[in-house]
């Protein structure tokens, strides 16, 4: 009997010291997968996974010492300002338009405008890649500290992709990178097996089911506590939905096949979450995709779309009472 626990001691002593030995492992060379190239860097911060690179330059495209897309501003909001933080992906950073021809940049120039007895600094804090996980945590690690008054998520629908990053906040996820690490290793190869089961080639195909897979469910829960987060500091949240122009959307009307994901989006608002949503308008006033899009082949927004959006996402920040305004009339 004595012989069997000391065999069963030295069992569980080899298992913690192989656990120890792959953890730490983990813990000095284990990093997901991120974006190469001048303007990105691996993170230290293993939600956001890699950021954009402080001071870097690439094409029309220049980032701060604070590693986002914008001027430089200090941490002390300046008397009389109304800040606003824009985070998204690619779509918020835009590297093919100069920094001013920006959603963020656009607002800004709108609301300047409009109302001229504010003085409004609209942040760019779009990340090419990210999903809405990460921009919660660029939210809490780097836009909460410029103290907003108002914070824009710019909502893609492709937003609850890669699901096999999400990790459920328990103990063993916030201490230990094996569990993270197994996790996963299964959830990617479970996504994989299932994507290719289902035939998953096409964007349309795609999209339906990151809202019928549970990813959807994940990136509900992120949104939700976007909001709460603003919240406790006192800050508004509103979620900007952006119109999908891909290569499945022919118009706005008939060839228009994701208004289940706009619909969803548009639920949110029971949680007391403001929603504005440009496709609407885009569908109302029956525009051509194409007049929008950067080309034929590229579907992200130009300057004209961008401007249009911005004048929408304006209108709803006044008519909602986000501030006040005396002048009302927003440019079409």
């Amino acid at each position: 009997m004595k012989n069997f626990f000391k065999i069963f001691l030295f069992d569980i002593f080899i298992l913690l010291l192989l656990f120890l030995i792959f953890e730490t492992g983990l813990r000095l060379f284990w990093k997901m997968s991120t974006l190469a190239g001048e303007l990105y860097v691996a993170s230290k911060n293993r939600t956001l996974r890699y950021e954009l690179k402080p001071n870097a330059k690439a094409g029309l495209v220049s980032i701060n010492s604070d590693g986002f897309r914008d001027r430089e501003y200090p941490l002390e909001k300046p008397e009389g300002a109304f800040r606003i933080i824009v985070l998204g992906d690619s779509e918020t950073l835009s590297v093919s338009l100069p920094l001013e021809d920006t959603l963020p940049k656009k607002i800004e120039s709108v609301l300047n405008l409009i109302c001229r007895q504010k003085k409004f600094e609209v942040f760019n804090m779009g990340v090419q890649g990210y999903n809405t996980i990460q921009e919660l945590e660029m939210l809490k690690t780097k836009g909460l500290k410029y103290n907003p008054d108002l914070v824009i998520l710019y909502y893609t629908f492709n937003d609850p992709d890669y699901p096999e990053y999400y990790f459920k906040k328990n103990f063993l996820n916030r201490n230990f990178l094996t569990a993270r690490y197994l996790q996963y290793r299964i959830k990617k190869a479970l996504i994989k097996r299932d994507k290719r089961l289902r035939h998953i080639v096409s964007d349309e195909e795609a999209f339906k089911y990151l809202y019928s897979a549970g990813c959807w469910d994940y990136t509900e829960d992120a949104i939700i506590e976007f909001n709460a987060a603003c919240q406790q500091r006192g800050v508004r949240f509103v979620l900007a939905v952006n119109t999908e122009m891909s290569s499945a959307v022919s118009n706005f009307r008939e060839g228009y096949p994701y208004w289940y994901i706009n619909e969803k989006l548009a639920a949110l608002q029971k949680y007391n979450i403001g929603v504005v949503d440009p496709t609407y308008l885009f569908r109302d006033g029956n525009y051509n995709k194409f007049d929008l899009t950067i080309s034929l082949t590229d579907a992200y927004k130009n300057p004209r779309a961008n401007s249009i959006i911005a004048s929408y996402i304006a209108d709803y920040l006044i008519n909602a009472d986000i501030f006040s305004c005396n002048s009302p009339e927003v440019l079409s």
